[in-house]
């Protein structure tokens, strides 16, 4: 029950708000506050601060574009998570998003109400220096110290990089940086940077003599200290296939607002993918064998060591033997798959009856390999603790890193073939396995692959059942006005406060949603494709900001070589500059006065804001249909299938409804923005299913010609 001191925190943080930014109060947005006021005050923490097992404490809102729903979910979760004592972690799918809860809604909050609060931004690991890693470098590559134990056989020594690695300590040792890559000023090549960062498996922790002034270390305090914590979709879900707590607080003692909340089912399943890459990974093996010996002399401390060692040696030879016998096997399935057909999905359990023989011999060794090498990592570090001689603490930190490098290549190989040939539970839907080709003039490769089809379970399991309490919540989680897909999807209970926002905006006289005579069915590649570039030369202004939102990049190279050179000149293609400098230069040529035209693809149809004159014209050239040979997709497909139902109306359908939505989101972005949308696929109204997608979409003023 929400106690009258919060509730009288929320209230009077809202009062001060609207009058400081002189507003007026939205509808949708005091609807927002309450009900996540509602929702999260309902938990109950008992003696140890722990929330009653039965508690299920999830509010799930649609929060049309207009809403301000950083404002809306931000001062009831704050004021809640702080009376409670719990960490709040606000996570967002995009860094567009992130960097704007972060630069400017929370400042704004804090600026314009009197809550009190420290906010600070998380990051993974692979976004901090590691100050050990760098001082041995730098040893290395200047020929003081030959630890060839830490170093890849083929680094070689080069002046350039050096100096980079000396530019990087000085600036760090003066405290001119913190040790954050994006606090660099320059851009750091992604192969120097990966030298200059540490897994989980290799940092030494408490261990490290650089711990004190640790950049990721500092950056955790950080977490410690703050009551709201800014991360990402990615992140979390990456610490809670940790088991949850490894990076940010333990889900039991946070409150989560998920934002872009309809990206979470896919963030999941990426982070509890497994994959294994078979040559690269016999290579990695020869590697860890190359350098045993140089660990070896690093471990120089008696029977317990040698033995370890013996039994790695052991179980790495059979662990080689086997999988290069896999790989000699795997041929035949390398050469089935083609520059044109690179995958392979196996949908059902006789497809994979070869693959699972060939990669059963593969189960035992792996899971010898990996708790030998973890066994020696154990004892490693529990050597490096107790010693109390420098050069045998100094042999250790040279060896541990090494060791956990060795565990981080050969925990996703013995993963993925345990879940590859784990059975599939009766009466729920089996996971995806199929095989991809990698084929380039550097490298000839397989790759296996297993994935869970549906999000529900992982979240379920390691995040609503965990948590204390938590919000989703976007512009788009319902199909035509349901929320069942999202709820199916991540697995959150039907028990769920569910509520939906209308957005501020009037749409009706801010849009008009046009099919013209010329739009042609999208399954006909080439006439719909010659609409598109006559819609371009008869309806849209040369002067005015455009946005054309294609579904494949050979159809947006295609529209574009049908256009005329004056069309041409106006034109920027997605691929021609990064995403931000393509909307600094979109921005930039309306500014000067001339016309400019941007063609697209799926990432220009969500976390892209063009206001007022940037976007007057958005065309959306197809149903937004995903692909048809997915592996996830088409094996959820087949069992539902299997079980008489329709996955195009439970899968593909309302996933292109979502994609739909935020696509014709980019238009109107504020209440004084209008336009017209052009919607080049007829089958939006030749189809039965064009209503569910138009049902969905705000209500726009339609012209069909």
């Amino acid at each position: 029950m929400l106690s009258d001191t919060v509730k009288l925190t929320i209230q009077s943080a809202y009062s001060e708000y609207l009058s400081n930014r002189d507003l007026n109060p939205r509808h949708g947005q005091k609807h927002m506050l309450a009900q996540v006021a509602r929702t999260l005050g309902s938990i109950e923490l008992d003696a140890e601060g722990k929330k009653r097992p039965d508690q299920y404490s999830i509010a799930v809102i649609e929060a049309g574009t207009g809403t301000g729903k950083t404002v809306g979910y931000a001062l009831s979760a704050i004021a809640v998570a702080m009376a409670l004592g719990k960490k709040l972690v606000i996570s967002t799918a995009t860094i567009a998003l992130q960097e704007q809860v972060v630069n400017k809604d929370l400042p704004d909050i804090l600026d314009n109400t009197g809550l009190k609060f420290k906010a600070v931004l998380a990051k993974g690991r692979g976004r901090y220096l590691c100050t050990h890693k760098l001082e041995q470098l730098i040893q290395f590559y200047s020929g003081t110290v030959v630890a060839m134990s830490l170093f890849e056989e083929t680094m070689e020594a080069d002046e350039a990089t050096l100096a980079q690695f000396n530019d990087f300590m000085a600036q760090f040792g003066s405290g001119a940086w913190s040790g954050d890559r994006d606090h660099w000023p320059d851009k750091i090549d992604d192969k120097v940077w990966f030298s200059l960062t540490s897994s989980h498996r290799e940092c030494l922790n408490r261990r490290c003599p650089h711990y004190q002034n640790c950049p990721f270390f500092e950056a955790r305090g950080e977490l410690e200290n703050a009551d709201v914590i800014i991360a990402n979709h990615d992140l979390v879900m990456a610490d809670l296939s940790l088991g949850g707590g490894a990076i940010l607080p333990a889900p039991e003692d946070t409150i989560y607002v998920f934002d872009e909340g309809h990206h979470l089912p896919d963030k999941a399943l990426s982070h509890f993918a497994q994959q294994l890459t078979v040559k690269y990974t016999l290579n990695q093996l020869d590697s860890i064998r190359k350098q045993i010996p140089k660990v070896r002399l690093e471990l120089e401390y008696g029977d317990t060591a040698e033995r370890l060692m013996d039994n790695i040696i052991e179980s790495l030879n059979a662990c080689h033997q086997q999988l290069a016998l896999t790989w000699s096997s795997l041929q035949p399935w390398f050469n089935r798959l083609s520059a044109d057909e690179k995958t392979l999905t196996f949908l059902q359990p006789e497809q994979r009856l070869p693959i699972d023989e060939l990669l059963s011999p593969l189960e035992q060794p792996f899971n010898v390999l990996f708790t030998s090498v973890s066994a020696l990592d154990e004892n490693t570090r529990k050597h490096l603790s107790s010693s109390e001689d420098p050069q045998e603490k100094d042999r250790l930190q040279n060896a541990l890193p090494v060791i956990g490098r060795w565990l981080s290549r050969i925990e996703p190989a013995k993963d993925l073939v345990s879940s590859w040939l784990q059975p599939d539970k009766d009466n729920a839907p089996p996971a995806a396995r199929w095989m991809d080709r990698i084929d380039s003039a550097e490298v000839q490769d397989l790759v296996l692959n297993t994935s869970p089809v549906s999000a529900s379970p992982v979240l379920r399991g390691y995040l609503w059942n965990r948590c204390c309490g938590a919000v989703v919540t976007s512009a788009t989680l319902t199909v035509a006005g349901k929320f069942d897909r999202l709820l199916t999807q991540t697995g959150i209970s039907e028990g769920a406060d569910l509520l939906k926002v209308e957005s501020p905006f009037d749409y009706p006289n801010l849009v008009v949603a046009k099919i013209p005579d010329i739009a042609v069915d999208g399954s006909k590649r080439d006439s719909h494709t010659e609409s598109i570039a006559e819609l371009i030369r008869r309806h849209l202004p040369k002067e005015s900001g455009n946005l054309v939102l294609f579904s494949s990049r050979a159809q947006m190279q295609d529209v574009y070589e049908l256009l005329e050179d004056d069309w041409k000149a106006l034109i920027t293609l997605q691929d021609d500059l990064p995403k931000t400098a393509l909307i600094e230069h979109h921005k930039e040529r309306l500014e000067e006065g001339g016309g400019s035209t941007l063609f697209g693809l799926a990432s220009l149809a969500e976390g892209v804001d063009l206001p007022g004159n940037y976007l007057k014209h958005l065309v959306i050239a197809k149903i937004p249909f995903g692909v048809p040979d997915d592996p996830i997709a088409s094996t959820l497909s087949r069992w539902l299938e299997s079980r008489g139902m329709n996955p195009f109306q439970i899968i593909t359908l309302p996933a292109a409804t979502i994609r739909m939505v935020q696509a014709c989101g980019r238009l109107v972005r504020q209440e004084q923005d209008s336009g017209t949308i052009w919607f080049m696929d007829r089958r939006i109204v030749e189809k039965r299913y064009g209503k569910t997608i138009i049902d969905s979409l705000p209500a726009y003023r339609w012209e069909v010609t």
